[in-house]
Formats: structure tokens, sequence, C-alpha cells
């Protein structure tokens, strides 16, 4: 085979069956849980049945009308479910079924009434305790201005003694001063209670967010993550040997990563009202009326194309601390410095793939932005982050009760209205539903090609998806594929090759000899869980989407589910805190190695809109705007080149005569 042609063909890797495989009963048709709780459920109703004192045809009837449709429905199943884990999923549902936060009909506007003016000087308000900084508080107007020292303050601050009033502390403060509260390291300091999400009845209590500080997220479990967001490349243009070798960089980044991974995608609706904006502008500046009319075309073509097909992206990596000595208290400063480790070791490591990390002047606010985007979805458009803020500190200030600056948690900056958990198949979350689906453990193909999930990744507007990567011991993960093989070994003896079950186990045996070669090859054995995230604006929308998401997987000869009566579990696994629900992960993990994990490389996008770029196309893979400002050096390394794909974020366009 000659250099060009190698070049040309493309890798394919290896997802292999999960090594462990339990068998199938009559012939591979049903499961074995399944068929034990049919057998339980024929000998609870079966066995009084014939001992009633009737006769034999009426005990006979009896056993068909009760007996028979349960041990049926019990083989069968529900969905993807067993009978018993459909109803206890049920009953769990019922039981946690609730609408938190405020009235899901109240608009979702702030109110910044009370609040004329606000300087936002205050840095990095999302830590536990504010700053020591000094505020002034005008009555008058309700002014608030944050100083970022004393000296700075004016003679005539009106109000400072009457909000600060040190020669009188409250009884708040007092009660701070006892406990400790306030002192780093105090050793009186007394925290909330922590509170289960199933019992939290607001949601500053049911968000796992309990501290921001120093660009590392402290959930209310005690973990420690850090969020990187990273910029995508087009990996579909590449050349099968530039694949290759981002998919070996890749490798090596998840071979020096922490045990657990998440790699979070979300997908929206671009605004293009700015790039709208810039067109009213040069509208209104030019004098030629012939010049005009084609701008005034442009922008309507703009309005009526961009107000349906435009998306834009962003992309996550998400990793949590974890301690190389269990037994041994660590300190802070020790897993600032691991974390911090970690996300260098990121940046260098996927600047070989060619993607560049986002850097973000204020970590802490950068963290909670995404949070507060992705649980105010809609809102978010219109107020920002800051605005939120301002209003919040606005509402403290301004309130008689005792609560302080330094009490304002970040889940109260970063909370939705309202969560809706009443409903089965959705949620409602500020204004829009969403729904929740997995891909099963069985459901995936088994040969891929490099940036297989490219498809899924780019499927459209209000798809989100999570890529959760857990890996396992070397050690203990051989031991138990040896004694798996042996068992799968003994089963197929008893099995004949026609039936579905032969295949099954034949399956997990080469699955696990592939698995055992695998790790001898220095590889690493991970468990891989996808989560698909789909928001709409009403049910019928959302129902319409979910289908057109399983017809896109099925053409794939993959499938996907939804978490029926596991939405609340599915939401809490899709937030950036590397945390997913253990029932969701056995029915979704597939086993792989290292290679097959650098095949699901995530960081790859197909749109391109540049506020004050021009129109190029329509993208032809998910009918997205091209828009594009090729003279830009900052966002373009080769500016010439940008539409070439030299720059990495370049896209393959259709012609469109109108915006030429």
């Amino acid at each position: 085979m000659s250099q060009r042609d190698e070049e040309r063909d493309h890798d394919i890797y290896i997802i292999p069956h999960n090594f462990i495989e339990g068998g199938k009963v009559f012939g591979g048709m049903f499961r074995m849980r399944n068929a034990v709780e049919a057998g339980v459920l024929a000998l609870a109703t079966g066995y009084p049945i014939l001992k009633l004192s009737m006769g034999l045809y009426g005990r006979i009837v009896l056993l068909c009308v009760i007996t028979l449709p349960l041990v049926l429905f019990a083989m069968i199943g529900i969905g993807d479910n067993s009978l018993s884990e459909f109803v206890i999923n049920f009953f769990v549902f019922l039981r946690k079924r609730r609408v938190l936060g405020e009235d899901p009909d109240m608009p979702v506007e702030e109110d910044l009434s009370k609040a004329k003016k606000v300087f936002r000087r205050f840095g990095n308000l999302f830590k536990r305790k504010m700053p020591a900084r000094k505020v002034e508080v005008n009555p008058d107007d309700f002014e608030i201005v944050y100083y970022d020292s004393e000296d700075e303050i004016p003679d005539d601050a009106a109000g400072w003694e009457s909000f600060q009033n040190p020669e009188k502390p409250s009884d708040s403060a007092k009660e701070k001063k006892k406990t400790g509260r306030g002192k780093k390291g105090g050793k009186g300091r007394k925290k909330p209670p922590r509170v289960k999400p199933e019992d939290a009845t607001t949601l500053e209590d049911y968000l796992p967010i309990d501290n921001v500080e120093n660009g590392i997220l402290k959930t209310k479990d005690g973990r420690y993550i850090k969020i990187l967001e990273i910029e995508p490349i087009n990996f579909l243009l590449r050349s099968p040997r530039e694949q290759r070798n981002i998919i070996f960089s890749f490798a090596s980044l998840l071979k020096i990563t922490p045990i657990r991974l998440q790699f979070k995608v979300i997908s929206r609706k671009a605004d293009v009202n700015q790039h709208l904006q810039k067109i009213r502008e040069y509208m209104a500046t030019e004098k030629d009326a012939r010049c005009r009319e084609l701008q005034k075309d442009y922008f309507n073509l703009i309005r009526r194309v961009g107000s349906r097909e435009a998306v834009t992206r962003r992309f996550f990596m998400v990793f949590e601390y974890q301690s190389p000595l269990a037994t041994r208290r660590v300190e802070y400063k020790e897993i600032i410095a691991m974390l911090e480790t970690t996300a260098r070791n990121a940046r260098s490591y996927l600047r070989q793939c060619g993607n560049d990390v986002v850097e973000h002047d204020n970590e802490d606010e950068f963290i909670s932005e995404v949070f507060y985007t992705l649980l105010n979805r809609r809102s978010a458009v219109n107020i920002t982050l800051q605005d939120r803020v301002a209003s919040t500190i606005a509402k403290y200030i301004t309130s008689t009760d005792d609560k302080q600056l330094d009490d304002i948690s970040a889940n109260e900056l970063v909370k939705p209205l309202a969560i809706d958990f009443t409903h089965s198949r959705y949620l409602v979350m500020d204004g829009l539903y969403y729904s929740y689906l997995i891909i099963p453990s069985d459901s995936y193909k088994m040969q891929v090609v490099a940036g297989w999930l490219s498809l899924i990744i780019n499927a459209g507007e209000g798809i989100d998806v999570d890529i959760f990567f857990y890996k396992e011991p070397k050690e203990r993960v051989q031991q138990k594929i040896g004694q798996q093989i042996r068992i799968n070994r003994s089963k197929i003896k008893d099995t004949s090759d026609t039936n579905t079950d032969f295949d099954d186990l034949s399956g997990a045996i080469q699955s696990g000899y592939f698995l055992k070669r695998g790790i001898s090859n220095n590889e690493d054995f991970y468990y891989l869980s996808i989560l698909i995230t789909i928001t709409a604006g009403n049910v019928r929308d959302l129902e319409w989407r979910i289908s057109e998401m399983k017809k896109l997987l099925i053409s794939q000869d993959m499938d996907a589910k939804v978490c029926s009566f596991q939405q609340e579990q599915a939401f809490l696994s899709s937030l950036p805190i590397v945390s997913m629900d253990k029932k969701l992960f056995d029915k979704a993990k597939r086993n792989l190695l290292t290679t097959g994990a650098a095949s699901c490389y995530p960081f790859t996008s197909f749109e391109m809109s540049d506020d004050s770029g021009i129109l190029m196309g329509v993208n032809k893979h998910n009918n997205s705007l091209v828009i594009v400002d090729i003279f830009n050096s900052r966002l373009y390394k080769n500016a010439n080149m940008a539409i070439l794909g030299t720059s990495g974020g370049a896209t393959r366009c259709r012609d469109d005569k109108s915006a030429a």
C-alpha cells in the first residue's frame, strides 16, 4: 500500500462488549433477573390459588387470569428495566416528586428597582467569605458603592456608621465572633447541616455547590472539582494522519488524568443580534443608496436564516481531586496544587491536539457563570450573571433580615427560579422542558472511527452531551476478567449455538480476551457512559427532538433510552461535578481500553459565528450559519487561510448566492 493510500485510510477502534455477561434463559429471550422475578411471582400468587377450596376448573381460571399475566409481564419487563426496577423507580419518583423554588408561573425577570446603581468592583464574590471591603449605603437612592480599602472611603460617606456600626455589633455578629464563623480555620466554626437532595425544600439546599474559591468548586459531599473550558477544532476536516496524531495525544492525556473525568458539551441557539446591530450601524453610515439596498437584503437574509439555524457550543473538561493517600489528611493548599498541576498537564496535551484552554480573568466567576447558564438557560439570555449578583446584593442590603453579605452563597447566585420534578419523562426549569436519555451498555457500535461522537455532539440546538470516563485499577480488573472468562466458558458449553444467549456469551468471552491483551500491553481500563440532555420550549417540541435523536442514533446502529421516573437523578448527573447516578451508570457503562476511549475525542465542532464577520454560507452538517471575520488575527492565527481549516475552527459550507 502506498503512503498516499495509507494516509487516506481511517483507523478503526474497538469498543468491546462488556466482559461481564450473566447470560439469558429460554434461548436467550429473557434476562436472568426477569426470569427469577417471574418465578417469585408465580410462586407467590400461584401457590395460594392452588390451595383454595374450589374446583380445579376455577383454580385454572384464576391462574390464567392472575398468575400467568404477572409472570409474562415480569419476564418481558418494562422498557429496559425489570419489573422490580420499574416499581422501585416509580415509588421513588412518587416520593420525590415536587416543585422546588418559587411559583414557576411567575415572570423570570429580575427586580433591579431597589438598586439604581451598582458599581461592580467587588472582585471575587463567590467565596464563602466576602473580601474585606467597605461598603457605603445611601438610603436615599439605594446606591451601592464598593471600595477596595478603607482609605478610599470619602470623609462624607453617608450611612457608613449606621450600616457598619462597629462600636455596637449586632447579635448575629456577636454570634459569629462567639462561634468563630468568619475566621479562617476557626476552631468553633459551625457549618450548616448537610441536606440530602431528596429532603431539600429550597434550591439553595438542593444544589450541590458548597463553595467556589481559588478556581475550585467544592461540592456538598466534600469533593473538589476543577472545570476547564476548551476551544474545539473541526476534527473531521483533518487528514487521517492528523486525526491519528490527535487521538494519540488525547490518549496520552487520558493516561495521566484523574480516575474520574467528565466532558460536557453545551449547545444553544447562537445570538445573532449583535451581528444584526453591526449591520444596522453600517447601514446608517452608508451614503450610497444602492449599497444600502444590498445591506438591507443581507440584513433580511441573516435575520431569516439565523433566527432558526445559528448554533453555538461550549466544551468543558471536568475532573475531581483524588487523594494519593486516603489515610492522610490533606491540606487545602495541596489540593489546589494537585488540581492546578493536572490542569497544566491538560493544557499541554490539548495543545498538541490543536485545542486551546480558555483563560479566564476570574476563575471563580467563570465557574459560577457555567452553572448560571446551565440552570437559567432561558433567562440568562437577557439577564447576565453580573445583573443577578447586583440584584442579590441590593436585596440583602435593603432587606431587614439579619443576613450579611458574607452569607451570600454561590447557590443563591446561580439558582433558577424553580425546578418542577412532577413529570416522569421530563422536568421543567426556567420555563424550558428538559429530558434526559442514556445510551444503554449494549447499544454501542463495536467498531468506530476517530471522532465518532461528532455526530451526536453536533446534533443541533438544545442538545447537550455528557461523557463520563471512570478508570479502574488494572490489577483488580485483570483478576475479574480472568475469573469471568472462566465462568462464561463454562456457561457456553451448555448453550446451543442457535440461541441468542450463545452469541452474548461468545461476545463476552471475546471481549474478555481483547481487554486482557490490551491491559497486558499497558493500556488502561475504562468505563464509558453517555448522558444526553434535550431541551425545548414545550412538550410537543421536546418529544419531537427525542424522536429525532433516537432516529439519528439508530442510523448509526445505536440506541437511546429516556430516563423515565429518573429525570431528577439524570439532572444531577448532568451537572459538571463528575458524579453520575449509580443506577444510571450501571445501565449505561461500557468497558473499553485507552485507545477506544481516545476515539471518543469530544472537542469537535462544525460551526463558526463571528459578530463582525460576513456570511459565507450554511453548514451542510447541521445547517448552522458560517459567519467569519477572516481578518481577525486574534481568533485566527492564519487569517487568510481561516476558511480552509488551518485555524482549527473552519467548516464545510454549501454555496449561498444570496450570501455572496
